[in-house]
């Protein structure tokens, strides 16, 4: 993979690059948002980088994202899914940290989100836990906001918000209240990456 396409998945889905992460134990957002195809399904450009995106469930707000990734053994095809919520205005998009794990689970079973029970399917029952971007579309662009690892960390490190901070340094966050998801996403604030959000622009429906 190039160095552009690198710094690119870098940005988009830290945890394929092994980058420290935010973690949560329930997706971000109270309310699932119906997904219009009309505004989230198409073909976007992201600097060299081309992302296909489809509504996988509407009424459920799954949409999947995928790319081809060159390496050294010839190209690949990668896809992530995730689920689309909102708390007011604010919408989230969450996808389960399985889905970066370098044993991946097999493609059919990625494209599922989690049980209600928040465990994951198999012999062993393992906690599922979400990786999650703020996100703004307006049908023509889309912009996406991840959490700032290092602000966050030093926030549940001073009591500000609950959680924990693990031994590789990835941060667990603990239940957020109303107004602590509203201090993350407060314009301004040192929570989120707003100097350097994810630019998507659609190229074809």
């Amino acid at each position: 993979m190039n160095i552009r396409s690198c710094l690119f998945l870098l940005t988009l889905f830290p945890l394929f690059t092994g980058c420290d992460a935010v973690l949560t134990q329930k997706p971000v957002g109270d309310e699932v948002v119906a997904l219009d195809k009309a505004i989230w399904e198409g073909t976007w450009l992201g600097g060299e980088i081309v992302v296909l995106t489809t509504v996988l469930d509407a009424e459920k707000g799954v949409l999947q994202a995928a790319w081809v990734e060159r390496g050294s053994e010839g190209a690949r095809f990668e896809t992530v899914t995730g689920t689309v919520r909102r708390t007011g205005e604010l919408t989230f998009l969450n996808m389960q940290q399985e889905q970066f794990d370098d044993a991946k689970a097999p493609a059919g079973d990625a494209a599922t989100p989690a049980a209600a029970d928040n465990t994951s399917a198999g012999s062993a029952v393992l906690p599922v836990e979400y990786v999650w971007a703020r996100v703004d579309n307006d049908g023509q662009r889309i912009l996406m906001w991840w959490p700032d690892t290092e602000a966050i960390r030093a926030a549940v490190t001073a009591g500000t918000f609950p959680g924990q901070v693990r031994s590789d340094e990835d941060v667990l966050l603990g239940p957020l209240t109303a107004e602590q998801l509203q201090a993350i996403n407060a314009p301004g604030s040192a929570y989120l990456e707003w100097s350097e959000p994810v630019s998507l622009t659609r190229v074809t429906q």
